[in-house]
């Protein structure tokens, strides 16, 4: 068997990648592809019976005679045309990135929360000790204990991303598409469909953002609803950049009216990648990759954490989803159905 992996995460685990696929089909051959290449694609993909990528356009038709299984390394099937998959093909996904996506919104919230990027700057560049233990001018940092934590979106990023504050002391309350969303169990004050998004804004210390981008959700949050939120309230955005309207979340940090945000996802990647997508072509490429997330200059914003959408790439979480990918070929070997098979028409 040959499988052919198009990724830019899953070569830092590739030898327990090799070993997990040797386990359930042994003697398989696995040829690596941290980016895109035309060429070298060309080369190994006719005779795979298996494309590890997260990308998938018509350009790949031609070569994908032999091909049984699109394996997804990832949850999103934004960049694969599943029009142009030819049919017969089984399509898979994979996720495992919650837990890492929580622990990061978790950090970025409190290092805003709590001022610990101010302070870490004051201490170490001008030697002064910018707490209200020493000086009473400044305002007292906040914790997490009765903080109000609204989620718009509340799939399984936002539910791992609540269990950690929930645990800290603070309330929540989320809005979904649906609208069907059971508050009390899973221990939130309220929950509601998006005609209560207002109202979400409007008592949230904390807005989580992880709702996927659809024509319905481009431009959810703009400088009306934005206007909304508390005094000092922070935004974090883990689902795709245009959900925010751009120049009025810049607009609204700059001028501080918002307290803070924790970005990891972004109007624009390097390499021409889509603002809706995981990355650019760049992706994977040897040395470090440059590229303006967006319009505004964020880097000018000493209240934003920034990330290179990177919340959910750890180790644990690339660990799990090579488990995922040998357990598929294990199963399209075996003829069974597929772990995360997504349907196709």
């Amino acid at each position: 068997m040959r499988i052919v992996v198009i990724d830019p995460n899953l070569p830092a685990v590739a030898a327990e990648l090799e070993a997990a696929v040797e386990a359930v089909a042994p003697g398989a051959q696995v040829a690596w592809h941290p980016r895109f290449d035309r060429e070298a694609v060309a080369r190994d993909l006719p005779g795979a019976e298996v494309l590890v990528a997260s990308r998938y356009t018509a350009s790949l038709v031609p070569w994908s005679t032999s091909l049984r299984l699109l394996q997804c390394p990832a949850a999103g099937l934004d960049a694969i045309d599943t029009g142009a998959l030819p049919a017969g093909v089984l399509l898979a996904n994979t996720g495992h990135h919650e837990r890492s996506i929580a622990e990061h919104v978790l950090a970025g919230v409190v290092v805003l929360r709590r001022r610990v990027r101010e302070q870490d700057v004051a201490l170490r560049e001008r030697g002064q000790w910018a707490s209200s233990t020493f000086d009473a001018s400044l305002p007292l940092p906040l914790g997490l204990d009765g903080a109000r934590v609204g989620f718009v979106g509340f799939g399984a990023i936002g539910r791992a991303c609540w269990a950690p504050f929930a645990a800290l002391g603070a309330t929540g309350a989320a809005v979904t598409g649906s609208g069907r969303l059971d508050a009390a169990e899973h221990g939130l004050a309220w929950a509601g469909g998006t005609d209560r998004l207002d109202e979400l804004v409007a008592g949230s210390d904390v807005v989580v953002l992880s709702a996927p981008l659809t024509p319905a959700t481009t431009g959810l949050v703009d400088a009306r609803l934005l206007a909304l939120a508390p005094p000092g309230a922070v935004l974090v955005n883990v689902g795709r950049g245009p959900l925010v309207d751009e120049a009025a979340l810049f607009e609204a940090l700059r001028a501080g009216r918002l307290g803070g945000a924790v970005l990891d996802v972004w109007w624009s990647y390097p390499g021409g990648g889509a603002a809706g997508g995981s990355g650019g072509a760049a992706g994977g490429a040897p040395g470090p990759v440059t590229g303006a997330p967006g319009r505004c200059d964020w880097g000018s914003l000493p209240n934003v954490v920034a990330s290179p959408h990177s919340s959910g790439i750890t180790r644990q979480t690339l660990l799990a989803r090579v488990a995922d990918v040998a357990e598929n070929v294990r199963r399209l070997r075996a003829g069974e159905p597929l772990v995360n098979a997504v349907p196709r028409p």
